[in-house]
């Protein structure tokens, strides 16, 4: 990809968040989270590192930025809104869980970034709160329920997409080593995705049974 600078100059007042933020993703694309520096972003936006630190005061801050704008998709839900009317038993923790794996394997390393971010706790869009909300209605779990439902869902999303992107990986270039099938083990990532979501989920269902509801 052909570097460029910010449009209309490159001082400073020039150059916005979102710009830095939409050529961070095109480098993570093309290079990878371990190529993706201040360095480089800055070399495609044609200033100086100083000015990326302008808009983000550390590398951790920005590519907390990036994490977000990857998981964007997740907050259009209407649904999530309050007073939208949701209906107990609609599957909206399956729908988002699969949602946040769709946003994850849409950008290269997208899982390994968003663990990072989430792991420093630097998101500004709330998974588990968003999840948990969705587990309550799901389920009618009350406060600690609906939260592990939802850190259980999380911790599952991102860490399968990142064993499936460092496979991908690892294929891509030679690195993966032919095995036997297993004959008890999906071949399709998807499938094996919402087999074990689903599980998890079954778990969920069954948990409501016993724990006593509370408002979220």
């Amino acid at each position: 990809m052909t570097p460029r600078g910010p449009a209309g100059g490159s001082g400073l007042e020039k150059l916005s968040r979102t710009e830095i933020v939409t050529t961070a993703l095109e480098v993570l694309d093309e290079h990878g989270l371990p190529n993706l520096s201040m360095r480089r972003i800055s070399d495609y936006l044609e200033v100086q590192p100083s000015a990326l630190y302008w808009h983000f005061p550390n590398k951790q801050s920005l590519l907390a930025a990036v994490s977000d704008r990857i998981l964007h998709p997740l907050t259009a839900e209407t649904w999530l809104h309050p007073g939208a009317g949701v209906e107990p038993g609609a599957r909206q923790t399956r729908t988002l869980a699969i949602q946040l794996r769709t946003a994850l394997l849409s950008r290269r390393d997208g899982a390994e970034l968003v663990s990072s971010s989430f792991a420093l706790d630097l998101l500004t869009v709330d998974l588990v709160r968003m999840i948990s909300g969705a587990a309550h209605s799901d389920f009618t779990l009350g406060d600690a329920g609906s939260r592990t439902c939802a850190d259980a869902v999380v911790h599952y999303t991102i860490g399968q997409v990142f064993h499936e992107q460092q496979q991908a990986h690892a294929a891509a270039v030679g690195a993966l080593q032919a095995r036997t099938p297993d004959p008890l083990s999906r071949q399709d990532p998807t499938d094996r995705f919402t087999a074990g979501l689903d599980l998890i989920l079954a778990g969920a269902a069954g948990l409501a049974t016993d724990e006593p509801t509370t408002a979220p």
